[in-house]
């Protein structure tokens, strides 16, 4: 498994500059009367919409050994648990191409992926997946996507289903265009503000765990997330010689992803250390 650092901030930077006055709308949407053409009956969306299209050979492209992995990091909050993780797929020059938040909101509230497409480190799609609870066992499906053309929404759609097998039979239908912003994607790889890891604690039992996240009390909200620690070095052995000394100080780390794939997937530390 290939090493992940959270030191993602040069690739993303331009990213973050070009979306930051983007702002999500989390309103329901409201759907137009006149159902548009499915992309799969033809050509004619991809080419009145070429964005569209490159969003295609985009997914087409993608390469999982070619990409950069976020923490998994985690919220409990009065209304549940939040967890979200990013992996950002990147072309042959090392830029990104393609950034997949997976999401669950926890409490009822829809879970999914959501994917952003980009091309010289513009936003020109964004499709979004999600399973719509209605109660504790039963789910609708929608999916969501907005095509872009210069970092303007040029069209928003969206079709629901009973289930996601069922949701390439729907029709996708128009809404009102919507912005979405990569700030919270961009912060989650560069290790950035909330998800800016601090030590916390450690869980031990069969194996040794590092809680790290936001330097905040345990009664507080606060995003954090597990590393697995597999070896016994030097700045672990005086970590765990000094746990109340080392509390909320911030890190530095690079991790491998293990696991996965019907199996527990975990961050494994491969190294760590102070930030200064």
């Amino acid at each position: 498994m290939k090493n992940i650092s959270l030191l993602f901030t040069v690739l993303i930077i331009g990213i973050f500059f070009n979306s930051c006055d983007q702002k999500v709308k989390e309103e329901l949407p409201e759907v137009s009367k006149q159902p548009v053409q499915k992309t799969d009956d033809g050509n004619s969306f991809l080419e009145e919409y070429p964005n569209a299209k490159k969003m295609k050979e985009i997914d087409a492209r993608l390469n999982p050994e070619n990409s950069v992995e976020s923490l998994a990091w985690q919220k409990q909050t009065k209304n549940g648990s939040e967890t979200v993780q990013v992996v950002a797929y990147l072309n042959e020059d090392g830029l990104p191409m393609k950034i997949t938040e997976y999401f669950i909101e926890g409490n009822y509230k829809p879970d999914g992926q959501r994917h952003y497409y980009l091309e010289n480190n513009k936003m020109i799609g964004f499709m979004e997946g999600a399973s719509i609870w209605l109660d504790s066992t039963t789910a609708n499906y929608a999916e969501k996507r907005t095509i872009y053309n210069d970092l303007e929404p040029v069209i928003t759609q969206v079709r629901y289903a009973d289930n996601i097998d069922r949701i390439e039979g729907e029709q996708w239908k128009n809404i009102r265009q919507e912005h979405h912003s990569l700030e919270k994607v961009n912060k989650i790889l560069a290790g950035a503000d909330e998800f800016d890891p601090h030590f916390i604690s450690v869980v031990k039992s069969e194996q040794l765990f590092l809680i790290l996240g936001e330097p905040k009390p345990q009664t507080e909200e606060r995003y954090t997330t597990a590393v697995r620690v597999d070896e016994m070095t030097p700045f672990i052995t005086d970590l765990l010689d000094n746990l109340d000394k080392y509390k909320f100080r911030p890190v530095n780390l690079t991790f491998k992803v293990v696991g996965g794939n019907n199996l527990p997937e975990y961050r494994v530390l491969t190294d760590i250390a102070w930030k200064e």
